[in-house]
């Protein structure tokens, strides 16, 4: 976990068509990979993986799939999820734009709980977003730039990054 450019041969099991592929995981890290095979075509969306000399498959979720290559999301659960959170997450129904940092792509959706690090969204066609976004709320003065915690087509968890503004990342583009 989190060493970049490891790789090791495991088994992907689709739960959705029974598909079996032998694929390559890579960028493992506390909240998904990426999973290289020929075959990656062949997962739809709920799979297990499991790595050489497990007894168990590891509960995960395709995000996206791009050639050979398939970026995946770890499932948990709830509980532990809201475990490790560093703040109390608050239930909230608001109206939000997520757009691209050049505001080329726009998905209108609902921010469904938020606290003062992330929120959970719910919008349709989350994943053809980049891994940074832009929040537009009507509530602030100033769009919020954000990052993908984990995602799937309906709904996202994102990290906030107050101290990133859009004129910083624009000025950074340029240089």
């Amino acid at each position: 976990m989190d060493q970049p450019g490891a790789e090791e041969p495991v088994l992907v099991v689709d739960l959705d068509n029974l598909a079996v592929i032998d694929a390559v995981v890579c960028n493992v890290n506390e909240w998904g990979c990426g999973i290289k095979s020929a075959d990656a075509k062949d997962l739809y969306k709920n799979i297990g993986i499991r790595t050489e000399g497990a007894r168990k498959l590891i509960k995960a979720q395709i995000t996206s799939v791009k050639g050979e290559n398939a970026a995946v999301v770890f499932l948990k659960a709830e509980a532990s999820v809201a475990d490790k959170r560093r703040e109390k997450r608050n239930d909230v129904s608001l109206p939000v734009k997520i757009s691209d940092l050049e505001g080329l792509t726009e998905i209108t959706g609902k921010i469904v709980d938020a606290g003062k690090n992330g929120c959970r969204i719910k919008a349709e066609g989350l994943t053809s977003l980049p891994e940074e976004v832009v929040l537009t709320m009507n509530k602030f003065q100033r769009p919020v730039i954000a990052e993908f915690a984990w995602r799937n087509e309906t709904s996202a968890g994102l990290r906030l990054l107050w101290h990133r503004t859009l004129e910083e990342t624009a000025n950074t583009d340029v240089a």
